[in-house]
């Protein structure tokens, strides 16, 4: 990959159609070998939702964390690419093309890897999920992690929301995964309640889990006792 990089970039200054040239080089790479590495690289869920994601009839999209469009240079950069899950309405199919930010004149969120979103971003008990208020954060990190997770308002101008993180079907599917975590803790304390150690240690399992459970760090807020703080 890094090669194939390398070649791409040497390569790109003298194209004219940077765009085409961006989509075809991409093209023609291995799919699924990429995907066997990210599957790894990802433990095994969505980068943006969390949803569990595996080969299948539909495999999980290979996404452009800076789209290709516009950042032809990051076309094939390995920190730009991503797996997302192929659901309707959120993920990479609600974002497209779109930069994640507000203003074309902020700048890009981080790249997963060098940011940690599980600790500016929060959830309620009833799987909404939320960007903290204790935190600190530049105000076009807030407004664009408040456009990632919802529709906004700018103006008279309803916008919508870039992943849709918030749609009825992953709220719902968070809720549940909340009442599982919560059945578990009954059954295996069955009589008492788990102590705050045991309850550390029960997140601190999941999160060193390979593969991740889905919807993996609304499980660990809850059991660090954290949902709906922060908002």
């Amino acid at each position: 990959m890094a090669r194939a990089e390398q070649e791409y970039l040497a390569e790109l200054p003298a194209v004219q159609d940077k765009t085409a040239f961006a989509r075809s080089r991409f093209d023609q790479l291995d799919k699924g070998k990429l995907r066997e590495v990210m599957y790894r690289e990802q433990r095994w869920i969505c980068i943006y939702c969390e949803r569990t994601i595996q080969e299948g009839y539909s495999p999980p999209h290979i996404e452009h964390w800076k789209p290709l469009s516009v950042n032809h240079d990051k076309a094939l950069c390995w920190k730009n690419l991503y797996l997302s899950c192929t659901s309707q309405g959120s993920c990479d199919n609600a974002k497209g093309k779109q930069l994640l930010k507000w203003a074309d004149t902020d700048p890009d969120l981080p790249w997963p890897g060098d940011f940690s979103y599980q600790e500016v971003l929060g959830f309620t008990s009833r799987g909404e999920i939320y960007v903290r208020t204790d935190v600190n954060l530049s105000s076009a990190c807030r407004r664009a992690l408040e456009l990632a997770l919802n529709d906004c308002q700018n103006g008279n101008q309803k916008r919508k929301a870039i992943l849709n993180l918030n749609h009825p079907t992953l709220v719902a599917a968070r809720a549940a995964a909340l009442d599982s975590e919560k059945s578990r803790l009954e059954r295996e304390f069955r009589g008492r309640t788990a102590s705050q150690e045991e309850r550390a240690d029960r997140a601190k399992s999941l999160e060193n889990s390979d593969p991740l459970p889905a919807f993996v760090s609304v499980r660990v807020a809850w059991l660090k006792k954290m949902i709906g703080k922060g908002r």
